[in-house]
């Protein structure tokens, strides 16, 4: 029988799942089934943190299942991969954070060596060395815990306190550091870059970089947010500061920072404009590419009438005429497939 605190948890926790799941499938989709999204080197970044994001949401249910089954706090293999799957996503999940910001950090600051310090296999090779290195951080538990000593499955309990003190809480701090001075750098300089186009007249508007900057300063704050209180909490209750860190905080606070795996899809959604496009279709049960083709060929084909008529001086009528029709007539009758329809 469940307690009332314990349903209270399996509620939030249950909540939390739906909204992971459900942001970062979106996100997935969007990204491998938008040729625009796809063929862009950092979404390839992107599309790392949905993954590890989604495998968060995943290991809730896992989590979930510890306060409805007694029995499982029992089994040590079932305990401790408990927390080996929620360290592996949570770690994948930080360090495709601070590749995004190393990302965004070259395009903006380094604008002009982007293409070649990050070729696309130059991307995959920091995605798999992030993953390689959260999977090497999550199965230090595996051989280095204290179940046989512990009175319940709770990770303060389960993993040493040195793990805690010397492997996450260093992990999460680093991250966040990282995190800041990179944003604080692309801060600055597109600041510089704003305020010279300024003095230049060159623009009245703020470049379109600062949509990038105003993403990634959101995402950093969110991190922060949501992590910063778990890591003052866990350190606190690794030094036996109990009454300073009740259970009920130490629960709250870890359901905080899974949160964080939600907030990402919703920054993305609301800041990029590709993205909440695509977010829109897939909402709408559409392609995120219906219509793309088809409209850059039209644009394409109105172009090519245009320049004609300005060369020939109307001397080619019957091809600007035929351009039109073919602009014109080209459309998708289906979303799987497109067709030039009969003249």
């Amino acid at each position: 029988m469940l307690s009332s605190s314990h349903m209270i948890w399996s509620v939030i926790d249950g909540l939390l799942c739906v909204i992971i799941i459900f942001g970062n499938t979106l996100t997935i989709l969007a990204i491998r089934l938008s040729r625009r999204l796809r063929n862009v080197k950092s979404n390839h970044f992107v599309l790392s943190l949905a993954i590890s994001d989604f495998l968060v949401g995943l290991t809730l249910p896992y989590h979930l299942s510890f306060y409805i089954v007694d029995e499982l706090n029992l089994v040590k293999v079932a305990c401790v991969s408990r927390f080996v799957l929620i360290s592996f996503a949570c770690s994948a999940s930080i360090y495709n954070l601070i590749a995004i910001a190393g990302d965004r950090y070259i395009s903006i600051v380094h604008p002009l060596k982007y293409t070649r310090y990050m070729s696309k296999k130059v991307v995959y090779v920091i995605i798999v060395i992030g993953w390689m290195t959260a999977l090497g951080i999550s199965s230090i538990p595996t051989w280095w815990n204290c179940f046989d000593f512990a009175d319940e499955c709770e990770m303060d309990t389960v993993l040493p306190r040195y793990y805690t003190v010397a492997v996450l809480t260093p992990m999460l701090f680093v991250s966040w550091i990282t995190m800041f001075v990179l944003y604080w750098r692309i801060w600055r300089e597109a600041s510089t870059h704003a305020q010279r186009l300024r003095d230049n007249s060159l623009y009245n508007d703020v470049p379109s970089d600062w949509k990038s900057v105003q993403v990634v300063l959101m995402v950093l704050g969110c991190f922060s947010i949501c992590w910063l209180p778990y890591l003052i909490v866990a350190c606190t209750r690794s030094f036996d500061w109990s009454s300073k860190a009740s259970p009920v905080t130490y629960k709250a606070m870890f359901s905080l920072a899974m949160a964080n795996s939600g907030m990402n899809p919703i920054i993305y959604a609301w800041k990029n404009t590709n993205f909440r496009k695509a977010f829109e279709r897939l909402l709408h049960f559409e392609s995120p590419d219906r219509n793309c083709f088809n409209s850059s060929l039209k644009n394409y084909l109105k172009k090519q009438q245009e320049l004609m008529k300005i060369e020939s001086g109307g001397s080619q009528e019957t091809d600007s005429a035929g351009i039109k029709t073919i602009s014109d007539n080209y459309c998708f009758e289906t979303e799987e497939r497109a067709q030039i329809t009969a003249v």
